[in-house]
């Protein structure tokens, strides 16, 4: 797929560009911005349309619109605008794209054996789809263009990482698109791209949000619950013997015998109510002693008086170093950041604890008013009294049944949902240890690319290129890329995060993937905006002879923007001037006939 010719329906305000591809990709497509009033400051070089173009590119490629697009902020000036793009396709034929400014969701496309033909007049017939939905567009382009390497994916996935405007030379894989998006929605593509298995990428992620929905759901059920996943057992062993005793005592009730009913809440009460007060109380004291600890802690004010020791220097007559007392006063600052830091810790800590003891209190008063209610009873000598009194109990012991079963039966749904937990989590290890061992061994693509990608970092910036694959510390598939500090194969230096080189990366990235797939069924142009803004000139000319070493195969169609200050100068300090064969669209600040538009400023 190279770009052959871009044009409108209103050639004389936006003239037509025809790109050097196919036989004439030899040589490079510079959009050159020329510099014809180098001392007016009202004028600037850097708003010809260079970038928009590159825009313009995208557009015809069929990328959605937002608000922010230039076509979209500006529709009053560009709505009768109709534009074209003419594709030369791995098959050997030609397909043209028209979509207009004001109904960009609406698309024409054809496609045709010769190149260079003229459809800005053309009426419907000489088009194959005339009125195609954005959408139905995209898909048949995709066919069309019949970029097998990127399947299941279609061509749009990847096409950023070939029209490269300023804002994406910020990271060699993530682009601007993918910024504000999910993991998930590119890496594992990229790892496609490089001849890996995205499956346990992709599915890596899935499972992470899954584990992270299945415990959001956990925790809310678990509020709702007294009990924790391991009390299950516990909690079903207590109905069993609780019906138990009420069967029991509704039969005791029901034959007016009460002993072994008195029997059963005297046990009760020494061995369980009794018990957990003791427990109950014994924690209180505990806590009590913790807050009084924490009250105490919290009191203690810091005593070091930095000018108290410096008079104490001074009455000794003895010289307090400058750097001494600086040293003194760190040491005092950093104290009261661990205090500052320590004091938070404890006023949580203290705010736990009360509330913890409030917790108990309440608990404490509950099992006291049963304690109370149960030693009424067993004290009471009035059957008719007693045996009211016991009623009510079983009623009560009833009511707790009904609670506690409704508490089994959502301690179930917890279980079930820690269960669920488990086992995700353990289908996350195999697929981390099945990323882990595919990183371990790189395809033969991978190889090859890195062998290049090195090659060109050693010709044009002297370094080594390291790129590599890799599982973060989140257990997720990711890579690293930069240059290697010399004499330390291996180690990223931070050379490699400066602007300028990471500029010239993201291009030698794109240069040497385009050079691994050169032969396949896959892109075979690439649009670097600005690529030479602000390079030394000595990085510049080795950057032209890779790439016009790679554009001698024909099979990579170059395009890039520059302005003529920014043309490489030889070490005599002459600049190094493109043919006229190379500048396929020139641009200048000498008026609106020098602009991309050949009208006012937008």
């Amino acid at each position: 797929m190279q770009i052959r010719r871009i044009y409108s329906n209103k050639p004389k305000i936006f003239s037509p560009i025809n790109f050097n591809c196919e036989e004439n990709a030899i040589l490079p497509n510079i959009v050159y911005g020329e510099v014809r009033h180098p001392s007016d400051r009202r004028r600037d070089s850097h708003n010809l349309g260079k970038t928009t173009l590159l825009h313009l590119i995208d557009f015809l490629l069929l990328k959605a619109t937002s608000p922010e697009h230039f076509l979209v902020r500006n529709r009053e000036r560009f709505e009768d605008f109709v534009f074209f793009i003419e594709l030369a396709l791995r098959a050997g034929d030609f397909a043209t794209v028209r979509r207009g400014a004001s109904n960009p969701n609406r698309v024409a496309m054809t496609r045709h054996l010769d190149g260079g033909l003229e459809l800005a007049e053309a009426h419907d017939d000489a088009w194959d789809h005339t009125d195609l939905s954005r959408d139905d567009a995209l898909l048949l382009l995709d066919g069309w263009l019949d970029l097998t390497i990127l399947k299941p994916y279609n061509f749009r996935k990847a096409i950023t990482y070939f029209l490269r405007a300023q804002g994406d030379y910020g990271d060699e894989l993530q682009l601007q698109k993918f910024s504000a998006g999910k993991d998930r929605d590119w890496k594992p593509f990229v790892a496609h791209l490089f001849g890996f298995n995205e499956t346990p990428v992709f599915r890596k992620y899935e499972l992470d949000e899954n584990i992270a929905k299945i415990k959001s759901q956990l925790a809310e059920r678990q509020a709702e619950v007294q009990f924790k996943e391991d009390q299950l057992p516990e909690l079903t062993a207590r109905l069993s013997v609780l019906q138990q005793q009420v069967d029991e005592s509704d039969r005791a009730l029901n034959a007016f015998e009460f002993d072994d009913e008195e029997r059963r809440m005297m046990k009760e009460l020494v061995e369980s109510i009794e018990v957990e007060v003791a427990t109950i109380n014994e924690r209180i004291y505990n806590i009590r002693y913790d807050i009084n600890q924490i009250e105490a802690a919290l009191s203690h004010k810091d005593k070091f008086d930095l000018r108290e020791v410096e008079r104490v220097f001074k009455e000794s007559e003895i010289n307090f170093p400058g750097q001494l007392k600086k040293s003194y006063e760190d040491l005092v600052n950093f104290n009261r950041q661990v205090t500052h830091e320590r004091n938070l810790a404890l006023r949580a800590r203290q705010k736990s604890l009360a509330a913890e003891e409030a917790m108990l209190l309440e608990r404490k008063r509950a099992l006291d008013r049963e304690r109370e209610l149960k030693l009424r009873t067993l004290r009471d000598s009035d059957t008719f009294e007693k045996f009211k009194a016991l009623q009510n109990n079983l009623a009560r012991e009833r009511a707790q049944i009904v609670y506690l079963e409704e508490q089994r039966k959502k301690l179930e749904l917890v279980a079930d949902l820690a269960r669920q937990v488990r086992e995700a989590e353990r289908d996350r290890g195999r697929v981390v240890d099945e990323i882990k061992a595919m990183v371990a061994r790189p395809s033969s693509l991978f190889e090859r690319f890195t062998a290049t990608f090195n090659s060109y970092c050693l010709r044009v910036l002297s370094h080594e290129g390291i790129f590599y694959f890799r599982v973060n510390s989140n257990d997720n598939f990711d890579y690293s890329i930069g240059l290697s500090l010399p004499g330390n194969v291996g180690v990223l230096s931070s050379q490699s995060e400066g602007t300028s080189y990471k500029k010239l990366i993201c291009a030698l990235f794109d240069l040497a993937l385009l050079k691994v797939y050169e032969t396949a069924p896959f892109f075979h142009f690439v649009y670097h905006d600005g690529l030479l803004e602000g390079l030394d000139d000595r990085k510049k000319i080795a950057l032209l002879e890779v790439i016009r070493e790679q554009t001698s195969t024909r099979r990579l169609q170059y395009i890039f923007s520059v302005i003529d200050s920014d043309t490489p100068r030889n070490a005599q300090g002459e600049r190094l001037e493109f043919s006229p064969d190379e500048i396929v669209l020139r641009l200048h600040d000498d008026g609106i006939d020098g602009r991309l538009f050949k009208m006012a400023e937008f």
